[in-house]
C-alpha cells in the first residue's frame, strides 16, 4: 500500500516535512525489527545518494531504497534514524530538515546528544568524482564571456527554454537545457563543446530548475568554479519563486540580481509590454489579457505559455515582482486604471492659429 500526501507549496514548513519523516523513520524500524531490510550503515555501500526531480519528494522506506539502489536525503535520513533506534546505538535519534537554500530542506538526523550525522553524505551527495561527465554537444550559441584576472576567459554557462507539443500542437510539457562549455576557445571552432544538462517536466518553471540541478552535478564532479554553480542554484531557487532578497541573503546581490534577469526574461516582463501598448486595450480594458498578451512583441506565444505553465510560486512572485531588488519594483499595470486615467484626462488644448503662424515665420521648419 502507497500512502500519497500532498502537501500545498505554501504550508510547507519545517513542522509538516519532520511529521513526514517520523512516520517515514517508523515504518523502517518495524522493518528492521522484522529483519526486512538491514541497518543503513550495513548497506550504505549498496546504495547511493541521488537527488529525486524537484517537485516530485517521495518519503521512500529502505526497501524501497534498497530495491533501486538510490535514495534522496528523505529517504536515507529516516533509514538511519530508525537503525539507530533499533540496533540501540540511540533511542532517541530522529529524523528532521534544515534549510539548505531560501525554498529547499536537507533531511539528516539528529542523535540525543545533539550531533547531527548526514547519511546522504555517507552515501556519496556532494563527492567529486572527476570524469563524471553529461553529454557533450556542440554549444546552443555562441557564449558570452568576460575576462578573468589573470587574463583568462571566462565563460559563462547558457540556459534555454522550449515547450514540447503533442501531436495536436499543444504543449504537452516543457524541456529546459542548461550548457556548461567545456572546450571553447574566442571565436567559433567546430571543437567548441559544452557538457549538457536536460530537464523536461510539465511546469515550466520546474524544468528550468532541474535543468539547473545537472549543471551543479555536472560542475561539482568536475571541479567548476563555484560562483558558476552559485549562479546556477540562485537561478534554481528563484524559479521556485525565491525574492530577490532570500536569494541576496543566501548567494550574494550580484547572483541575486542576475537570477531575477534571468526568470525575468524567461517568465517576466509583461506589464512592462503591455504598458507600452496600453493604448491598445482601451476599447477592451476588461477583456481576457491572456490571450492579448499572445500577441505582445518581445513576449509572444511561447513566453506567455511559459509563464502559464509556471509554478503558482513563481507566478505569485513574478506578480510581485519580488524578483526584483525592492528599489526596482514598480507598480503592476492595470489596463483598467488605464482607462480611467485616459477618461478624466484633461481636454487637449489647441494652439491660437494667429500664434502659430507667427511662430511658423519664427522658426522656419520647426512647426
Amino acid at each position: 500500500m502507497r500512502v500519497n500526501v500532498a502537501i500545498p507549496e505554501a504550508h510547507v514548513s519545517r513542522p509538516i516535512l519532520d511529521a513526514a519523516l517520523e512516520a517515514t523513520t517508523r515504518l523502517n524500524e518495524s522493518m528492521l525489527k522484522a529483519g526486512d531490510v538491514p541497518p543503513f550503515r550495513e548497506a550504505v555501500n549498496a546504495v547511493r545518494w541521488k537527488p529525486e526531480p524537484p517537485g516530485d519528494e517521495h518519503f521512500d522506506h529502505a526497501g524501497v531504497v534498497l530495491g533501486r539502489g538510490w535514495g534522496d536525503c528523505d529517504d536515507l535520513a529516516p533509514w538511519h534514524a530508525a537503525s539507530l533506534r533499533v540496533t540501540g546505538q540511540d533511542p532517541g535519534a530522529r529524523a528532521f530538515v534544515k534549510k539548505s537554500g531560501p525554498t529547499r530542506w536537507h533531511a539528516v538526523v539528529q542523535r540525543s546528544d545533539g550531533s547531527v550525522d548526514d547519511p546522504s553524505k555517507e552515501a556519496g551527495m556532494g563527492q567529486r568524482s572527476n570524469g563524471v561527465m553529461g553529454g557533450a554537444l556542440p554549444m546552443m550559441m555562441q557564449p558570452a564571456s568576460v575576462v578573468g584576472e589573470v587574463g583568462t576567459f571566462l565563460v559563462r554557462p547558457q540556459l534555454a527554454l522550449r515547450p514540447v507539443l503533442d501531436r495536436s500542437g499543444e504543449p504537452e510539457a516543457w524541456q529546459a537545457r542548461a550548457d556548461l562549455p567545456w572546450h571553447w576557445v574566442p571565436g567559433r571552432s567546430p571543437t567548441d563543446v559544452a557538457m549538457v544538462s536536460l530537464h523536461a517536466s510539465p511546469v515550466s518553471s520546474q524544468a528550468v530548475t532541474g535543468a539547473c540541478e545537472g549543471l551543479i552535478a555536472l560542475g561539482e564532479a568536475n571541479d567548476v568554479d563555484g560562483e558558476l554553480l552559485d549562479r546556477a542554484a540562485a537561478i534554481a531557487d528563484a524559479c521556485e519563486g525565491a525574492s530577490w532578497e532570500d536569494l541576496a541573503d543566501e548567494y550574494g546581490p550580484e547572483h541575486a540580481t542576475a537570477a531575477g534577469q534571468v526568470v525575468g526574461s524567461f517568465f517576466g516582463g509583461l506589464g512592462r509590454k503591455l504598458k507600452r501598448m496600453g493604448r491598445r486595450f482601451v476599447k477592451n480594458p476588461l477583456g481576457n489579457i491572456s490571450k492579448l498578451t499572445r500577441f505582445v512583441p518581445g513576449v509572444g506565444p511561447v513566453a506567455q505559455m511559459a509563464l502559464e505553465q509556471a509554478s503558482p510560486l513563481l507566478q505569485r512572485s513574478l506578480a510581485k515582482q519580488r524578483h526584483k531588488p525592492r528599489s526596482r519594483r514598480r507598480m503592476p499595470f492595470d489596463p483598467r486604471m488605464f482607462m480611467a486615467q485616459q477618461h478624466h484626462a484633461a481636454p487637449r488644448q489647441s494652439f491660437d492659429p494667429h500664434l502659430l503662424s507667427q511662430l511658423q515665420r519664427m522658426f522656419p521648419g520647426r512647426f
